[in-house]
């Protein structure tokens, strides 16, 4: 007669295996899909470099802003201009930023519906940018100098509307060891990177924040950054728009080309950096998609539970054996993805299953945070993000004529931006003092001179502009 205790290692070591064989099922599904992606064109060594605008959206970030525009400025790249759209940083952010880009933008006020980010962003685009391509990328990233040549070549070749890299992850400090179980589940629900790049495939779709690269037409096609304006995921709301719209979206899954470092701070900026993200990303994935990656989750979550009971209950030895291979085979899945993508912590894989223990409870975390409170909160600032953006559309609803493109959409520019009226670069780099302003060249504001120094805020701009029309308008009348 079976115990109560046989009964339940019977019931829960068949569940384990249940869980295992889902797992491994969907992982091999989805990752054993052959390429099919964009056409290549390809184009010559020396082809015409297209004008790239590199817009770096900003909010207090001192420590890394030096060494990501001194590595853009670095690029071997003849047409480009880095443009700065800070958020009203208060440590040094815009006197660092001064020195060394061609524009800085700054507006503190974030409008209503906005996340900050995107706001940054579509700033920087309206206000200034005057590339053909448009790059977006992150204030912790780290550039090569061959870097944009590269990617705008593939980008080009490929006639992508949205080429996204996912940049080499330097990880240090032990909080920084969840990372990687992050992009691996990422990896898992969109089915990896040969999906995402398969126009037929428009459920399969993502992209790094941290470098995005546009074809400026598609981008005001689809409505830029204006159109998921609330989401805190933009770039996986982007992901989806650009696929399901165009077909057009190509993903680098990892190179050293460019660099990056996301929450060395501290354990809070890791938790509230991902506690923001992970419920919201739920809502542009497929439901099957967040099972097949939740079991592998659990998977690495349950093994060493397996292990344990087998070595105390088990009456063979080879019950031990095979759950220790178990949890050996769940590792290394996960040490074979992040291989090449990003440093190694030993203690990622030592204590494999609190990582995963980890990542349940901030997902559980945000879930309820969105679904109770519907706000979060991130570098001091508490936004109500639209989880819904892009989460709407339908294949039924693509529209795009016979060469797989979207018709181009007028949009209006609101700001138009002088050249001269933002602080411009020159010569090398030296980082100022504290409390100094960096030596730039004097600027002018419609004719007008400015003093040294001085950057024009968007607010700024829009009431001077204001300013100008009304007094031509009572010249006028006189």
């Amino acid at each position: 007669m079976v115990n109560s205790l046989n009964l339940f290692l019977m019931i829960s070591g068949s569940l384990y295996i249940l869980i295992i064989l889902f797992a491994l099922f969907y992982y091999f599904s989805a990752m054993s899909r052959k390429k099919n992606v964009l056409q290549i064109k390809n184009l010559e060594e020396d082809f015409e470099e297209p004008f790239v605008s590199i817009i770096v959206p900003t909010y207090n970030e001192e420590r890394n802003i030096a060494v990501c525009l001194q590595s853009l400025k670095n690029l071997n790249y003849s047409n480009y201009e880095i443009i700065v759209s800070d958020g009203g940083s208060t440590d040094r952010t815009i006197e660092i930023a001064e020195a060394l880009v061609d524009k800085v933008i700054i507006d503190k006020n974030v409008p209503r519906g906005w996340i900050g980010k995107n706001w940054g962003c579509h700033l920087g685009y309206k206000a200034a940018a005057k590339g053909d391509y448009l790059l977006f990328v992150d204030a912790d990233t780290e550039h090569t100098p061959d870097s944009l040549r590269y990617f705008v070549r593939m980008s080009m070749e490929r006639d992508a509307a949205l080429l996204s890299v996912f940049p080499y992850q330097r990880l240090k400090n032990w909080w920084e060891a969840i990372n990687p179980l992050f992009y691996f589940a990422s990896n898992l629900t969109v089915g990896g990177t040969n999906s995402v790049n398969d126009p037929s495939k428009p459920n399969s779709h993502t992209a790094s924040g941290q470098y995005m690269l546009f074809q400026r037409k598609d981008y005001e096609a689809i409505g830029g950054h204006e159109h998921i304006k609330g989401s805190i995921v933009e770039d996986l709301a982007f992901s989806r728009v650009v696929k399901i719209k165009t077909g057009r979206l190509f993903f680098i899954n990892g190179t050293k080309l460019v660099y990056t470092r996301m929450y060395p701070d501290s354990p809070k900026q890791c938790y509230e950096g991902w506690k923001k993200c992970l419920f919201p990303g739920t809502k542009l994935t497929q439901p099957r998609r967040i099972t097949g990656a939740l079991m592998w989750i659990l998977w690495g979550l349950l093994s060493p539970v397996a292990i344990v009971l087998s070595a105390l209950y088990s009456p063979e030895w080879y019950y031990l054996l095979i759950t220790s291979l178990l949890h050996v085979m769940s590792v290394s899945a996960f040490f074979i993805f992040w291989n090449k993508k990003g440093t190694h912590l030993l203690i990622a894989y030592l204590f494999f299953p609190l990582v995963n223990l980890a990542f349940c409870i901030m997902l559980l975390i945000s879930a309820l945070e969105l679904v109770i409170k519907k706000k979060t909160t991130w570098r001091g600032r508490e936004y109500e993000p639209d989880l819904f953006v892009a989460s709407l559309y339908e294949k039924q609803e693509v529209l795009v004529g016979e060469t797989n493109r979207m018709p181009q959409l007028d949009t209006d520019v609101e700001v138009e931006l002088d050249d001269k009226i933002i602080s411009e670069s020159f010569g090398g780099f030296r980082l100022p003092k504290a409390g100094t302003a960096p030596k730039v060249q004097g600027t002018t504001f419609h004719g007008k001179p400015l003093p040294l120094h001085q950057v024009i805020t968007y607010q700024q701009q829009q009431q001077q502009q204001q300013q100008i029309e009304q007094n031509q308008s009572r010249q006028l009348k006189h």
